[in-house]
């Protein structure tokens, strides 16, 4: 490779990784039957990665078909408008969320009716 495209291979990566490095983190807690935080609130248009962990003992899920539907999806993904997280686990999505308020519970049997629900509110 020439010293020229290399420099310039480099620049790239320096510059991709300093864009990731300045997307916002919104980290989001799946617990026994509750989200942490209950509201969370995003910024319209402006990249954020949603950093997921299960603190729970179980399996859940943030379910949010209309939410992740709307949001433009920059890295990982939501199958189905939702993220799955057995016991412990921990995922990441980074995005670009749309305007608007949108619902979130987790699908499991009963944890919705339990308390498992929150909002996404983006401005």
């Amino acid at each position: 490779m020439s010293p020229l495209r290399l420099m310039f291979a480099a620049a790239a990566s320096l510059a991709a990784t300093a864009a990731a490095a300045q997307t916002p983190v919104q980290h989001v807690e799946l617990r026994s039957y509750a989200y942490g935080p209950k509201a969370i609130r995003l910024a319209a248009g402006k990249p954020v990665t949603l950093h997921f962990m299960n603190r729970a003992g179980k399996a859940h899920d943030f379910t949010a078909p209309r939410f992740f539907a709307a949001a433009r999806i920059l890295s990982g993904s939501a199958p189905r408008g939702q993220i799955e997280l057995a016991a412990g686990q921990t995922a990441a999505i980074t995005l670009v969320p749309s305007a608007g308020t949108f619902k979130v519970h987790c699908g499991h049997p009963f944890h919705k009716q339990l308390g498992m629900s929150a909002v996404i509110e983006v401005r």
